[in-house]
């Protein structure tokens, strides 16, 4: 198994998490153990309120962030706000570091996104880091204006391929990245 990461990017709402999915299914169909997390945007009545952050091993989930307004609706708190959305550091930690831990049996380390909300909690971004470090593979769905140079830094030290989603590509890239993940 060679070391390499693939990043998918694109435009907000332009279909990176549908591609980060299907990939996870056809590769897992293909007998590779995945492991990391995602993190969904939650809409109600059409207008977003906020992201989960979901283990894709286990399921488990809980709040990565909401809109200041609904962090009383749903019991939460936090202190550290990206743009309208204040992050829920205690689940984004429960879930997120939970979901790096123990992957010596892993394949393929899947995160959908890394972004500022994912990266501003210090141990969670550390996590992050220390899980790039130790698995060779993987695919992470990225924020377009990803500046992390401590994460580029790994990623160039495994060798990566950059996939951009568009509306004009967005139903074919699932098998190209799957088919690309599955070659190294």
């Amino acid at each position: 198994m060679s070391s390499l990461y693939v990043l998918i990017t694109g435009r907000p709402g332009v279909g990176k998490t549908t591609v980060f999915m299907k990939v996870l299914n056809i590769v897992r169909e293909k007998g590779l153990r995945v492991a990391g997390f995602m993190c969904p945007e939650v809409r109600e009545r059409g207008t977003r309120i906020g992201f989960r952050i979901v283990d894709i091993r286990s399921g488990e989930q809980g709040w990565l962030a909401l809109r200041a307004d609904m962090l009383t609706r749903f019991g939460k708190r936090g202190t550290l706000r990206i743009g309208r959305y204040i992050v829920v550091e205690d689940d984004a930690l429960r879930v997120g570091l939970r979901a790096l831990d123990e992957l010596d049996r892993i394949d393929l380390l899947a995160i959908d996104e890394l972004g500022p909300m994912e990266l501003s909690l210090p141990k969670l971004r550390s996590a992050i880091v220390n899980a790039i470090k130790r698995i060779p593979r993987g695919i992470l769905v990225v924020h377009r204006k990803f500046n992390d140079l401590q994460i580029w830094e790994e990623l160039r030290g495994h060798g990566y391929k950059l996939f951009v989603v568009d509306v004009a590509n967005r139903d074919r890239l699932p098998i190209e990245v799957a088919k690309y993940i599955l070659q190294c």
